[in-house]
């Protein structure tokens, strides 16, 4: 791998090749310039250097900064090569850096004497340090840019310098100081004190630059810095587990985290449960992503589709529709659904049951199926009558032979009968279910740990011994309980 030489003539017209930088030019394999025809071609050729332009590779000199790399990097396999350009390459917006990203061997820049080198080396800048240079036209300020030093070029009048201050005052604050290094009609370089409010009052040349000191502020927060974070991540030189990753891979982490989040809920702990759901809304941000890349939707499509959304299943807040009680609002929106998705609604016409992912625990696939159906009107008239249903399920899992396949079928019966006795009451069989776990679960590891007091373990206990240890537990809780409560 060969290096790479990336050589400014500073201004056209100016300035010449100082006998270092004509020295690794004449030792380059191939030199590259924008044009055939101009003021560097012609600088070359007087020096005795032949340079092939970047049509000679097929490459338009607009072309964007990556095309010209990836030629420059392809020519550095085979030999020593060197860019050269008016005004100062480098500052093209991610040609070092890209460079110095895809190129394995050396990369020399040559620059000639500049303004730009005369804010280096007036202001003593570290080049170790953030520093970040940019081209006028370039500017697009980022959050990382005011703990860095900035070097704006190519500012050549006060029209430009008026425009960079409008952009600079969107992440600085307006009195920050701000150098202006130009050119004097002498030969000689003049330096500027200047505000970023006032940089427009300064005097400039073809070559003058812009030099911004780093600024301690606090770092962006909110919705848009979250979703800026999310795109850096899958950036090229973002993370390279989250660049891995598509809308398939991500599939279970999205299921863990909805459930991770319901278990914060279940805690009552108000910081856990929002660090929960950030990481739900992490997987959210990822998805969209992901797509805005494909160029499918984007974030901003998620939030405008359900913002439409809950405003068109909320007729009773949003319009002129009535509803007192939280079964009347279930009942108007899978209505609303339905007709979303009747022929005319935009959308392929579906049953009342489609939809309803498959892959829901069995206990809460149960209850939204028997909510769809008393949405078009299947539904027990009365509480009694549901009762009524669950004893005959009981009746006849009682009248086959346990562990047959009709026993399954039977039970399965049973277990979504009662479901519907929960829902008639208002009750969610799901939360209902896991609260009877937990409860379960806090009895059994008090049983335990008093068990392990005394020496022993509950699986060398008979069922009497269980059965005492079982009532102490309970007796403990409800104490519990009853202290809380007071």
């Amino acid at each position: 791998m060969g290096s790479i030489a990336i050589v400014g003539l500073g201004a056209e017209g100016n300035a010449v090749f100082s006998p270092d930088t004509l020295a690794r030019l004449k030792r380059a394999d191939t030199v590259v310039v924008s044009n055939a025809d101009g003021v560097v071609a012609v600088r070359l050729a007087e020096a005795g250097i032949v340079a092939i332009p970047l049509s000679d590779l097929d490459v338009e000199p607009a072309a964007p900064v990556e095309r010209i790399v990836e030629e420059l990097v392809a020519l550095g396999r085979e030999g020593d090569v060197a860019y050269v350009a008016s005004g100062y390459p480098l500052l093209k917006e991610g040609m070092v850096t890209s460079l110095l990203a895809r190129s394995r061997g050396n990369l020399d820049i040559y620059p000639v004497l500049s303004p730009l080198q005369i804010i280096l080396l007036a202001f003593d800048i570290d080049l170790t340090a953030d520093l970040d240079i940019v081209d006028t036209r370039s500017l697009r300020p980022d959050t990382s840019q005011r703990d860095s030093h900035l070097i704006v070029t190519g500012v050549r009048n006060a029209m430009l310098a008026e425009m960079v201050s409008e952009r600079l005052a969107s992440l600085y604050p307006g009195s920050h100081a701000a150098v202006i290094a130009g050119c004097s009609s002498d030969g000689s370089f003049s330096l500027q004190m200047r505000t970023i409010l006032d940089l427009a009052d300064g005097e400039f040349c073809e070559d003058s630059a812009v030099y911004v000191s780093p600024v301690s502020l606090e770092p962006p927060t909110g919705f848009q810095e979250f979703i800026r974070i999310i795109s850096v991540l899958r950036s090229p030189d973002g993370c390279p587990w989250d660049r891995a990753q598509d809308h398939h891979t991500l599939r279970t982490n999205m299921l863990e985290e909805a459930y991770e989040a319901v278990a914060a809920i279940e805690t009552g702990d108000p910081a856990q449960l929002a660090d929960e759901l950030g990481d739900v809304l992490l997987q959210v941000a990822l998805h969209a992503q992901i797509a805005s890349e494909a160029g499918e939707f984007g974030i901003e499509d998620v939030v405008e589709g359900i913002t439409r959304k809950i405003r068109r299943r909320h007729p009773h807040v949003f319009g002129n529709a009535t509803a007192e009680t939280p079964e009347e609002v279930h009942h108007a929106w899978d209505a609303i659904k339905r007709e979303e998705k009747a022929p005319g609604g935009g959308r392929k016409p579906e049953g009342t049951l489609d939809g309803i992912p498959e892959g829901l625990p069995a206990l809460m696939y149960a209850q939204k199926m028997s909510r769809r159906a008393v949405g078009v009107g299947f539904e027990w008239e009365t509480l009694e009558d549901v009762w009524d249903k669950v004893h005959e399920e009981i009746y006849e899992l009682k009248a086959t032979e346990p562990g047959s396949p009709e026993a399954i079928d039977e039970i399965g019966d049973l277990l979504f009968t009662v479901v519907n006795l929960a829902r008639k009451q208002g009750i969610d069989a799901e939360i209902a279910l896991r609260g009877t776990c937990a409860k379960f679960r806090g009895r059994f590891e008090d049983m335990e740990r008093t068990a392990a007091t005394r020496g022993e373990s509950v699986k060398d206990l008979d069922i009497t011994e269980l059965e005492k240890l079982w009532k102490a537990a309970k007796a403990r809780e409800n104490k519990s309980k009853g202290a809380d409560r007071s």
